[in-house]
């Protein structure tokens, strides 16, 4: 989704407030900004309904946030940010086609990455979570197993 010429002349594209004369002729985001970049900035200064507005108009954007979920020094208002939105789209396809990738976060070397992974894993309500999760079972961080564990309580009864 790129803005138009009138949302430029009116300064505004997805909720965003910008200078029209600084975006002319530009697509979102920013030249040499990734759309993951421009949500860690949002999030970053609080703007949740702003990343939301985006992601509720483009779904698939919802990977952008993986990179949040990877990485274990994200300030606690990004993670938060990062978790309300993988929230609102449990169970929906745009959380699900996440699953191969969660799924690798759910090994990763940090506990908090693990956990938050098996979160949305157990969100996702998909039949493909279930392995990365029982993986989780045995994990060394007792919050990743208790994580782990809800995320299989919650998957759909066919797939346990």
């Amino acid at each position: 989704m790129t803005p138009t010429t009138l949302d430029l002349e009116r300064g505004s594209f997805c909720g965003y407030r910008y200078y029209p004369e600084a975006l002319r002729d530009r697509a979102w985001p920013p030249a040499g900004r990734s759309v993951a970049d421009e949500f860690h900035l949002l999030l970053v200064d609080g703007n949740l309904a702003r990343v939301k507005a985006v992601v509720a108009a483009r779904p698939e954007l919802l990977a952008e946030l993986l990179p949040v979920v990877a990485n274990p020094e994200a300030s606690i208002n990004v993670r938060v940010g990062a978790g309300v939105l993988f929230e609102i789209h449990a169970g929906g396809a745009a959380l699900r086609a996440l699953v191969p990738r969660l799924g690798a976060l759910s090994a990763h070397g940090d506990a908090r990455v693990r956990t938050d992974a098996c979160h949305y894993l157990g969100l996702t309500g998909d039949l493909r979570a279930r392995g990365f999760l029982e993986a989780r079972l045995a994990d060394p961080s007792a919050e990743v197993r208790e994580i782990a564990a809800d995320g299989l309580a919650d998957l759909p009864a066919a797939a346990l």
